[in-house]
């Protein structure tokens, strides 16, 4: 689609703001230059038009606007992308954030969700219950991203990915139709969505399956120095090969914060954060994690109980608006003595202070969901590793990239060119094959043939419709 193909004023007309109850913005608004930003600062577009609906029917008309005067659509919510997919210049931002409602059921342990809400809103919702479901591990993720992609967070362990507790989707698609999918209802397209991103049509509203969890967990982190840190990799390795689901978290490569907490040698300096929580009974909880003594004693202990929204929010301080993002991610077969070196180097060559690095073991629920049951792949892998670039100067993006991408291609030498669509930064087939791999990356366009044959939904990872088979070979 052209991205400049009419005039501002002629897609911005009274009428078609008439045509919704939510909020449309152009250029010559007063909010326009602050809706128009996302939550990675990497990207500062100009769309001709923000378009905030609070229902499917003003979704369905900002698609089919965008649509008649062959303009991009980029749907945001969290607005997080690497790549930058949740704005665009010159096209229509469908700003989904207005439809941001939960609603509970705690009988029934299934949660409605709109497609506008943050992890940390839902995360508010489901645990005035006790309950949750995989979020993401910084709680400003869009709930729809998120769970499109590859949601991965700290309870997958016991709950899989977050596509993997979906129930249902409420979807509009690149025709205007508003169409439900689940195993029952389409069941094609509700395939596609748990991991195909946003590919196939709007989601208004997802219903996700809840476990019991919280509100109060024994979880937190403890902090190690960054000489001790092959140690700690070396014995997580170890415990987490025999660790029950229920024990969850991760390694984080961090820059120790500076509060009092913190030892003064230690404060600043590279480190190492153990994140963990146990996602059984609260009563079972010393006693499942007493597996972490192994790890050695921490330089910072802050485990304890808590509130579940608690240990989900621990990483937010990582990742504040308007930061700079790019990331990278791989997975890992094995966890060699070697590969835990080149994590330790490539932590201490990181050129951002707010820049991580984060491991952790996947195995659990997440692997026993058979394979061709979603769109994500992979689920033999037993590790996984994101290099996480943050930083605030324009003028060094090109360092904290390059770091990332060399951090990755060191790592890759001890394993295989895999990843997950969400934790891949950059575009490209070669790209969509890392998260997919051939069979699913056709069976993928074969539903994008379906559901949208026009390429209306590209600013994601984008599955053409024409990609066939033979292609693949």
């Amino acid at each position: 689609m052209s991205t400049h193909s009419r005039p501002v004023r002629s897609i911005a007309e009274p009428a078609f703001r008439k045509r919704l109850r939510g909020q449309v913005t152009g250029p010559a608004d007063a909010d326009y230059d602050t809706l128009r930003r996302v939550f990675n600062g990497m990207f500062d577009r100009r769309p001709a038009l923000i378009v905030r609906p609070i229902d499917e029917q003003d979704v369905r008309a900002a698609v089919l606007l965008a649509r008649e005067h062959d303009l991009d659509i980029a749907v945001r919510c969290g607005g997080h992308s690497a790549p930058g997919f949740g704005t665009c210049d010159g096209g229509v931002v469908i700003d989904m954030r207005a439809i941001a409602s939960a609603h509970v059921d705690p009988q029934r342990r299934m949660a409605r969700v709109g497609g506008g809400m943050d992890w940390g809103a839902l995360d508010a919702a489901t645990q005035e219950h006790g309950l949750a479901v995989t979020g993401g591990r910084v709680s400003s993720t869009g709930v729809a991203g998120f769970t499109l992609g590859s949601g991965s967070g700290w309870l997958e362990r016991v709950m899989g990915f977050a596509a993997d507790s979906l129930i249902s989707a409420r979807v509009v698609s690149a025709e205007g139709s508003i169409v439900t999918a689940s195993r029952d209802e389409n069941p094609d397209l509700f395939w596609a969505l748990r991991g195909g991103g946003g590919n196939f049509g709007v989601v208004v509203e997802f219903e996700f399956a809840l476990r019991a969890i919280g509100p109060t967990i024994l979880g937190g982190s403890r902090f190690y120095g960054i000489d001790a840190a092959a140690q700690v990799i070396g014995a997580f390795r170890d415990v987490m090969e025999q660790a029950p689901d229920e024990v969850c978290g991760g390694l984080t490569f961090i820059t120790a914060p500076t509060a009092p907490f913190v030892p003064e040698s230690l404060r600043g300096q590279p480190a190492l954060a153990h994140m963990l929580l146990w996602a059984g009974d609260l009563v079972d909880a010393e006693k499942g994690l007493a597996c972490f003594d192994e790890l050695g004693a921490p330089a910072v202990d802050l485990v304890d109980a808590k509130p579940y929204t608690a240990v989900q929010r621990t990483l937010d301080a990582f990742a504040g608006p308007g930061m700079r993002n790019y990331y990278t991610s791989g997975l890992m077969r094995q966890m060699p003595e070697a590969a835990i070196e080149t994590f330790v180097q490539v932590a201490r060559a990181k050129p951002s202070p707010t820049s991580h690095i984060i491991l952790y073991r996947l195995g659990g629920a997440f692997a026993r969901m058979p394979d061709d049951e979603t769109a994500i792949s992979h689920r033999d892998a037993p590790w996984m590793y994101q290099v996480l670039s943050s930083w605030l100067e324009p003028d060094a993006d090109e360092v904290n990239r390059a770091w990332a991408r060399g951090g990755r291609d060191e790592l890759n030498q001890h394993s295989e060119a895999m990843s997950f669509a969400n934790f891949v930064a950059d575009e490209g087939d070669a790209s969509l094959r890392v998260a997919y791999g051939d069979a699913k990356l056709s069976r993928l366009a074969a539903v994008k043939r379906a559901w949208d044959p026009d390429n209306v939904f590209h600013l994601n990872h984008n599955i053409k419709p024409a990609l066939a088979s033979a292609s693949l070979a």
